[in-house]
């Protein structure tokens, strides 16, 4: 038991370094600090409370809990200590992770003002003890205890009271503050439902400025030093407007430092907190690594990690919020485009730059989503013409009419910089295309009764002409070539007995009307740079033909003549054979897969000028799908029998009868309605 004098506490350090932990600190840090005391002494309940004076500014500041209060016969070890806190031996009390552990806070509310001091109650046995430590901003060198009293009342806890403050403290008093310390404690809170924070008379609630929340699992990140730990996420978005942080967090919350999240997340229109939570924060911050996280190459692994999920989280979320809008509109039957069952590549295009541009309208003129229904529904009209038939018009309306901002035309404008609008449109409506054919060509290859009708001369062969991309895709906008024309006719004669000189429209039948078909030579040819040319010359063997050794040996004696033929000897020339067919037996399937070869090459020659390749038609196909796919992804398009059909109408109908087109697809030939220009 102390005696009735009041006793002095000597901290173990130099005044000018105490100083240092009271400058460079925020009212509002100072006062979470004295608000974290109060949690981590076992406090339910921790109330701050604000005493005006007469100009405006405070008088006093209070903040209370009804913790344990200090024992006094830990005073000494509790105030004169540095460094040593007890916490830091002990990161846990009563079940409750703690915050401090280095005994800084109570030095960083010499910051709000001169004179601070603690009024605390404890339990001495089984009696209430009552006392005071002093202290002041010009001596932190020593506090000064008070002698222990009975207790006026039977309830524990501490109050702190900070006088002759340093100045007026805007930032406590503004609408941001209770803001800012819903931040430091939300998570916390969140973890801990059974506590209550009040704020100058306001309970603080994180739910009441959320409009959402997210958690997410990392489960175990691997830093760069080969150590696993589990990492955790808690995605807070707020519903006024905010400082974007990363807070670092322990496990159960706690927030131990924060880092701007600056540009490195970008999410138009949000104002969010990340709690990054994991318990390897802790022994960082025992090692003092977490003072500059950016120099922590640990931080740097977990953050690095962490912002991956953020950007899919927000993704989704401006995803969302788009597509709600976008539902709103049509509600509202102002929406310029009906619903369709399919939607034509490049209308879902030019859906899609409506829909970028419409919700920046909504977002950045606030008035007219306040506007009558009618004048939206003008105006979305209007927008949806200008960029149906001047999309060029389209820069000029976001910098002129809607004033956008630079980064928030970057969905868009960064590829209007390089190319036009209709040349994107164009571009989708190609693979889109593309896609059709692909199907379309497999239909009429692989369909039993199609087959049977398909004419390789007047049919086939024709559309392929036009369609060589699917072959090689240096060779889309090939041409044919005299020259090259005729020396291929020359050496025919390698490539076996032909029916080349066919021109019976009807269908070559076999013995027993079998269907029949001729071998058929395509040729291309483009000049890449000038003074070299390429060649492509594709062998189309007739069905009943597999690729078997006679087939190679003769399509690589027919590139060895072609290639040195003399009206080739003064062009620097690169040749590419393909024979192709519907199947090859198993020699010719080994010479496709050879060592240090793509597959489907059975020559080449050593400088690489002349390549010869075996296919099926199967494998064609497949390549083409291959080459499409990611395309075919962004756009969400998916070739059907309907837009088989139209394509080949739109594209091939002088080559393909439209009985055949409809015979192969399956497809209904009621879709006058559908076909668009192209």
């Amino acid at each position: 038991m102390a005696d009735n004098q009041s006793t002095d506490i000597n901290v173990e350090a130099k005044q000018d370094f105490l100083k240092s932990l009271t400058t460079s600190v925020s009212p509002i840090t100072a006062v979470s600090e004295l608000i974290w005391n109060g949690f981590d002494a076992g406090a339910q309940h921790v109330k701050v409370v604000l005493e005006p004076n007469e100009l405006q500014g405070l008088h006093a500041i209070r903040v209370s809990d009804d913790g344990d209060g200090i024992d006094y016969s830990q005073r000494d070890a509790l105030f004169g200590g540095l460094g040593d806190s007890w916490k830091a031996k002990s990161h846990r009390y009563k079940g409750r992770t703690l915050h401090g552990k280095k005994g800084k806070g109570r030095f960083r509310a010499f910051s709000l003002g001169e004179s601070v001091e603690w009024r605390t109650t404890y339990l001495d046995g089984k009696s209430f003890k009552s006392y005071t430590i002093t202290g002041r901003a010009s001596q932190l060198t020593g506090f000064r205890a008070s002698p222990p009293t009975d207790a006026e009342t039977g309830s524990l806890g501490t109050e702190v009271v900070i006088e002759n403050l340093e100045a007026s403290l805007p930032s406590l008093t503004n609408n941001k503050a209770s803001l800012e310390i819903t931040k430091q404690f939300a998570a916390y809170l969140t973890e801990s439902p059974g506590l209550t924070l009040y704020y100058d008379g306001v309970k603080i609630d994180p739910a009441s400025v959320q409009s959402h929340k997210e958690d997410i699992h990392l489960g175990d990140i691997e830093l760069q030093s080969g150590k696993r730990i589990p990492v955790a996420v808690t995605i807070i978005e707020w519903s006024v407007p905010t400082d974007r942080m990363f807070e670092l967090c322990d496990k159960a919350g706690v927030s131990l430092h924060e880092v701007p999240v600056a540009s490195q997340i970008k999410a138009p229109g949000y104002n969010f907190t990340i709690y990054v939570k994991s318990d390897h924060f802790r022994d960082l911050d025992t090692t003092g690594s977490l003072v500059l996280p950016e120099l922590s190459q640990d931080v740097a692994d977990i953050l690095g990690a962490v912002k991956g999920k953020v950007r899919e989280h927000f993704r989704r979320r401006i995803l969302q919020h788009r597509s709600d809008t976008i539902q709103r509109w049509k509600d509202e039957k102002i929406y310029p485009y009906e619903d369709k069952p399919e939607v034509h590549a490049s209308e879902q295009i030019e859906r899609q730059v409506f829909d970028i541009l419409a919700l920046n309208v909504e977002d950045h003129l606030p008035a007219f989503d306040e506007a009558p229904s009618k004048s939206r529904r003008f105006t979305f009209r209007l927008l949806a013409q200008a960029i149906r038939e001047n999309p060029d018009s389209v820069r000029t309306i976001m910098e002129e009419v809607l004033n956008l901002k630079r980064d928030e035309q970057d969905d868009l404008a960064t590829l209007l910089q390089k190319t036009t609008l209709s040349k994107i449109i164009t571009s989708a409506r190609i693979v889109a295309d593309r896609l059709n054919f692909v199907e379309s060509l497999n239909d009429l290859l692989f369909n039993k009764e199609s087959k049977r009708k398909l004419l390789e001369r007047d049919h086939l062969h024709k559309a392929l002409e036009v369609e060589s991309w699917i072959f090689k895709e240096d060779f889309n906008l090939a041409g044919s070539e005299k020259t090259l024309e005729a020396a291929l006719a020359i050496y025919l004669d390698k490539l076996g007995k032909r029916e080349d000189e066919e021109v019976d429209t009807d269908p070559v039948l076999r013995e027993g009307n079998r269907g029949g078909r001729i071998d058929l030579m395509l040729a291309r040819s483009i000049q890449p740079t000038e003074g070299v040319h390429e060649y492509l010359i594709v062998e189309l063997k007739r069905p009943s033909q597999k690729i078997n050794s006679e087939v190679l040996g003769q399509i690589e004696s027919y590139a060895f003549a072609v290639a040195a033929d003399a009206r080739f000897h003064q062009k620097k020339t690169k040749w590419t054979f393909m024979v192709v067919s519907n199947e090859m037996d198993e020699f010719a399937r080994k010479k496709t897969k050879q060592k240090d070869r793509p597959e489907g090459i059975v020559f080449q020659s050593d400088d690489s000028s002349i390549t010869v390749w075996a296919k099926t038609w199967s494998e064609i196909l497949n390549d083409a799908r291959a080459r499409l796919n990611f395309f075919s992804q962004q756009l969400d398009y998916q070739a059907d029998s309907d837009s088989e059909l139209g394509y080949l109408r739109r594209a091939h109908s002088k080559y393909i009868p439209r009985d055949l087109a409809e015979l192969a697809t399956g497809a209904s030939a009621n879709l006058d309605d559908q076909e668009t220009a192209g």
